[in-house]
């Protein structure tokens, strides 16, 4: 598993592969791509019959399931988003961001802990990203015109890109592979956290902190900010793996908010990843 909201979930521990095509001898011949069982494989017991744990086939999770999930998470983030940043005057943005922000951390992290995701909070987590990256991005916005739909446009054509890679199958993670991007991950989580606190502190008066440090005349903003996007963009084709595995595993609807929640905070991560490289771009 690749994202912290996943690692704990016992439907996701198998090894992955892609939802368009099943892998004939990972589950046996009886789980053969062309055979009569592969779509019971994937997708559960059809016609009602009754699962392992006395579940019903049709309370099974299944891949339409997982991307409703998905949009209607980002579609609530983004309404928040755009609502944060028309609604509030701009002297409240920085100050609600922060708020939001610390808000999400916390809200991430009971989500990290919970083997099944409870739609209550997947909804607070989605509104409060929402509102931290609306309010953000309409802020940076006065100092960089046209950061908005730049950041916007630029999201969109990563996310499509990698799901393109995705399910053409170019590109497929490795269990080496996913622990080496959770590790990064984590330790960058740990460098933004200190590098936030010597900006407050006044310890680093640079607009950026470390990042505005310069490597062979490249700000590590930059250099940092490309490579956690490459990072991002492979755990969110893990994410996809997963749904997949999940369905396989006979995973119950319920955890679509689970696989939801998670290509979510991929996606916003990418995001934020994207303004932040912009904005530094811009400041030179």
């Amino acid at each position: 598993m690749s994202n912290p909201i996943t690692t704990r979930n016992p439907y996701f521990s198998t090894q992955q592969v892609r939802p368009n095509q099943f892998d004939q001898t990972a589950y046996g011949d009886q789980y053969a791509y062309g055979t009569p069982n592969a779509q019971q494989a994937a997708y559960g017991q059809a016609q009602g019959e009754v699962a392992g744990n006395g579940a019903f086939a049709t309370e099974r999770m299944t891949y339409n399931d997982a991307l409703n999930k998905v949009a209607v998470l980002l579609g609530i983030a983004v309404i928040s988003g755009v609502a944060t940043a028309v609604l509030l005057p701009p002297a409240m943005w920085m100050s609600v961001a922060v708020v939001s922000v610390i808000g999400a951390f916390v809200v991430g992290l009971i989500l990290a802990f919970q083997k099944m995701v409870k739609p209550g909070l997947a909804i607070a987590y989605a509104v409060l990203e929402g509102v931290a990256l609306g309010a953000l991005t309409a802020a940076f916005e006065i100092f960089v015109p046209g950061i908005a739909i730049q950041t916007i446009l630029a999201t969109a054509i990563i996310v499509g890109v990698t799901l393109a890679l995705h399910y053409s199958g170019a590109v497929r993670t490795t269990p080496k592979g996913r622990k080496i991007v959770i590790t990064v991950a984590l330790g960058y989580l740990i460098f933004s956290l200190v590098n936030l606190v010597l900006m407050w502190t006044g310890v680093l008066d640079q607009a950026w902190g470390v990042r505005g440090y310069e490597v062979a005349g490249i700000p590590l903003g930059v250099i940092l900010g490309a490579g956690m996007i490459l990072i991002a963009a492979y755990m969110l084709i893990g994410d996809f793996e997963d749904i997949n595995t999940a369905i396989v595993n006979g995973a119950p609807r319920e955890f679509s908010w689970t696989v939801g929640i998670a290509i979510v905070m991929t996606i916003l991560w990418i995001y934020i990843e994207v303004l932040r490289l912009i904005a530094i771009l811009s400041d030179r």
